[in-house]
């Protein structure tokens, strides 16, 4: 399915929510009035909220594809609707807690959808986080929902306040912070962008602080700490609000009107949470939850969220980060590496029909305007291109505050055999040498692939056993590299740069970019994870008699550098 079918989908589907709340509308659901209005108000969020929703936080591939599990998720986004409608049409019991589970299990595969754009993004761009967090957010929805249609009293709450948390969490992650992520696409690169950025870090979190404000006030009766949650949600939404409204809105008339209504609603809505929130704290005055329902409810679910989705719909601003889509490796994994990995699992190609000498065909291929290989020096570019002709010493340097935990990882890479880094420099774990063998793109899913096995010459133990290939993506020839191990690769995505010493060097680098794709990642078949680590290859000809190459490798773990590993690279020939 790609972007514009799914689209014509979810459009359909908006539709024929609206026809079904309109008729539950004249239903009655629940002899309470209180009641009865909540839950005609979680329904619409079920039903009307939901789909638009959707359509925002749709995120196809490179390719305009969207992904199996969106794809399972809006097809039966209408069944889910009429699931949810059932469970609040029949009493309270296992039944209807049966139909609301329904409800239920679509709030998870949403977070999961929320939860594997959040971990596989390159960079944090906080606009899409707040895309991903809604949809991680509406999961706790789903769970509120079943225990309130099953009659559980969780956390001791009674039934109209774990109605009203189902209620919260629908609206407050697929309206609010949806709505909020959409602002920041339009804000982009304007001048209150650092304002924004900040205050919606605030918006993404104070969903989480208004739960723990109740729960505070319900168990201990802090009533300033819930009045104190509530304040910061109010204010980091209507901070929002107003830059949107006075930087970045749209200039079409009706996307105009619509925002004006849903900023409007807002500023009144989260009016009468303050004055319900500070009412409970100083005992001025009193606002019934009924009132609460009626007003701060409606305005919130037609007013602010409703028009503010449909707005952003017609508005439908593109993405300024990169789109999901880089091609990882499929290599099957093993629980141990060692250099005869790609022998184990049947990856070599014969040699005659796919010879390969170094871990790149052409440096030449990854020119770009701010990037000129005629500008590296010509042994670096021989050292690329023939690298099974070159070997290597290596010398590792340690941060003292990783003395501990890199004997710990020794310990285990040993074992598997990969990614062995030595632990001291002058041992039997110096002197690397190379093999580059070519393999099959049919079972690694990617083109030209081929691998590179370094082993310890002295001790025959591997060090690096990787599966080396590139890929092209917005002006840029990335380095895509996969270390296999237990359950799926470690892949690091490189890019290369000019040294910033005037020496002819080359530098790769895996700091993220908003719009670049390098990175280092945990990938299998099922998921990709940017991990908190980054790494910095610096490769020059120093000022030496040998006139060997250098290389410094730095790695760092959550910004604290922790290794360097110091590369002599020489020519075989020449030893």
């Amino acid at each position: 399915m790609n972007i514009q079918a799914a689209r014509r989908w979810l459009n359909v589907s908006s539709f024929l929510g609206f026809a079904i709340w309109t008729v539950a509308w004249s239903i009655q659901l629940n002899e309470n009035i209180f009641l009865a209005n909540a839950e005609r108000i979680f329904f619409f969020g079920c039903s009307v909220v939901t789909p638009l929703a959707l359509r925002l936080a749709l995120q196809p591939d490179r390719n305009g594809q969207i992904s199996r599990l969106y794809r399972v998720v809006i097809r039966f986004q209408p069944f889910t609707t009429i699931a949810a409608g059932i469970a609040l049409l029949l009493d309270t019991g296992v039944t209807a807690a049966g139909f609301a589970a329904v409800w239920q299990v679509q709030t998870v595969l949403l977070a999961l959808i929320g939860l594997k754009r959040l971990l596989a993004r390159p960079f944090p761009a906080i606009e899409e986080i707040c895309v991903d967090v809604g949809l991680l957010y509406v999961s706790i929805s789903g769970f509120w929902f079943v225990a309130y249609r099953a009659g559980i009293a969780l956390l001791t709450f009674d039934p109209a306040f774990v109605l009203l948390t189902a209620v919260h969490f629908t609206f407050i992650s697929l309206g609010a912070l949806i709505i909020i992520g959409m602002v920041g696409r339009q804000l982009f690169n304007t001048h209150v962008w650092g304002i924004y950025r900040r205050v919606a870090w605030l918006a993404v979190i104070s969903p989480l602080l208004v739960a723990i404000g109740i729960s505070t006030s319900q168990f201990l009766g802090l009533l300033w700490v819930e009045t104190g949650s509530v304040v910061v949600l109010a204010s980091s939404f209507l901070v929002l609000t107003l830059l949107y409204v006075f930087n970045g809105v749209p200039k079409q008339r009706t996307v105009l009107t619509l925002l004006g209504v849903s900023s409007t609603a807002l500023l009144t809505s989260m009016g009468f949470a303050l004055a319900y929130s500070i009412g409970r704290l100083t005992n001025w005055w009193t606002l019934s939850l009924l009132v609460m329902v009626q007003w701060h409810g409606w305005l919130n679910a037609i007013g602010f969220t409703f028009c503010g989705l449909l707005a952003w719909n017609i508005a439908n601003p593109e993405t300024k980060s990169t789109l999901p889509g880089i091609p990882f490796s499929q290599l099957p994994w093993r629980w141990h590496i060692g250099p005869d990995f790609f022998q184990r699992i049947g990856a070599i190609e014969p040699e005659s029909s796919a010879a390969v000498t170094g871990i790149i065909d052409r440096l030449q291929d990854y020119e770009r305007d701010d990037f000129d290989p005629k500008n590296i020096l010509p042994a670096i570019t021989e050292f690329y291109e023939n690298t099974a002709a070159h070997e290597l010493m290596v010398y590792p340097h340690w941060q003292p505050y990783f003395g501990i935990l890199g004997r710990l990882y020794k310990q285990v890479s040993k074992r598997i055999e990969q990614m062995n880094f030595p632990t001291h420099p002058d041992t039997d774990e110096s002197r690397i040498s190379s093999t580059i063998i070519p393999l099959k793109d049919a079972l690694d899913g990617r083109d030209r692939v081929r691998g590179w096995v370094r082993v310890y010459t002295d001790i025959g133990q591997a060090v690096y056993v990787a599966a080396y290939a590139s890929h092209w993506h917005n002006q840029n020839q990335y380095m895509n590299i996969a270390f296999p191990l237990p359950l799926g690769n470690l892949t690091s995505i490189l890019r290369l740069e000019m040294s910033k010493v005037s020496d002819g060097g080359v530098l790769l680098t895996s700091y993220s970019t908003r719009h670049g794709d390098q990175g280092v990642y945990f990938s299998s078949r099922v998921l990709a994870i940017r991990l908190p680590i980054n790494e910095t290859i610096r490769v020059y000809q120093p000022d030496t008699p040998t006139g060997n190459l250098h290389a410094e490798h730095k790695m760092w773990l959550f910004g604290v550098h922790f290794l360097t590993l110091e590369y002599i690279i020489a020519s075989v020939h020449e030893n």
